[in-house]
């Protein structure tokens, strides 16, 4: 059996969807706080950014994957109106937060999947995959992108999104205390739920560089894969083509 990390621990591959499932069920109904006291409100910002580079004006069929409480989903619809938006999450706590935030905008065809990529097969092919804060949380990445690759039309894009470690040593000394003792300390007192917490600080220091996630883009078949490092370089986008 393969395994895999599960934060600093190693699960069996099979193992991982579960366990994560159960840690975004805990975490659900103060996701979209504690986002904005742990990342002190940049995350806003680096989903501005993000939506940037999506280049909506050309786009007519998207798919969000680990779209979460909805927050980039929500923005898509927003800027365009006319596009075909489907939204893809494991966890239906969080499906069902994302379709209540589409509700109270008045949105009301948006297609959504509870599933993980690694189980999605559609022969709708898409032009746009977006992935924002997700793809550490793969229980089997290749297969993710594998799948994310084949759901996209020829001239689609992927853009993905995740944090990484700070490229200063004593700025990245400082940001794995934050993420691993300060993060899981805040998710106590706000959420009441600090295990979960823990889990998703460790799973930032033990992601992929984007080095790596750039060379896995081009072992699945992605081609032109740009890497863009945010300014406060805790985070970083990678936009991959489909040629």
């Amino acid at each position: 059996m393969d395994k895999v990390k599960f934060g600093y621990d190693e699960v069996d591959q099979t193992d991982k969807p579960e366990k994560v499932n159960k840690v975004f069920t805990s975490v659900s109904n103060k996701y979209d706080l504690m986002n904005d006291i742990m990342s002190f409100g940049l995350h806003r910002l680096w989903k501005k950014q993000f939506l940037r580079l999506c280049d909506l004006g050309n786009k007519n069929n998207i798919l969000d994957i680990a779209c979460g409480t909805g927050d980039i989903s929500l923005e898509i619809k927003k800027q365009k109106n006319d596009v075909q938006l489907t939204c893809l999450d494991p966890n239906i706590e969080m499906i069902e937060i994302c379709k209540q935030k589409f509700l109270n905008k008045g949105f009301t065809d948006i297609k959504y999947i509870n599933l993980g990529i690694e189980e999605f097969e559609s022969e709708v092919k898409y032009d746009l995959a977006s992935l924002a804060f997700g793809f550490r949380n793969f229980s089997d990445p290749l297969k993710g992108l594998i799948n994310i690759f084949e759901s996209l039309e020829l001239g689609g894009q992927l853009l993905l999104m995740d944090f990484k470690v700070p490229r200063n040593k004593i700025y990245s000394q400082l940001f794995k205390a934050y993420t691993l003792n300060i993060i899981p300390n805040i998710g106590k007192i706000v959420a009441n739920d600090k295990e979960s917490y823990k889990y998703l600080g460790e799973s930032i220091q033990t992601y992929y560089t984007p080095e790596e996630i750039r060379s896995m883009c081009l072992n699945v078949g992605f081609e032109k894969v740009k890497i863009i490092n945010l300014p406060e370089d805790v985070a970083s986008i990678h936009v991959a083509h489909k040629i």
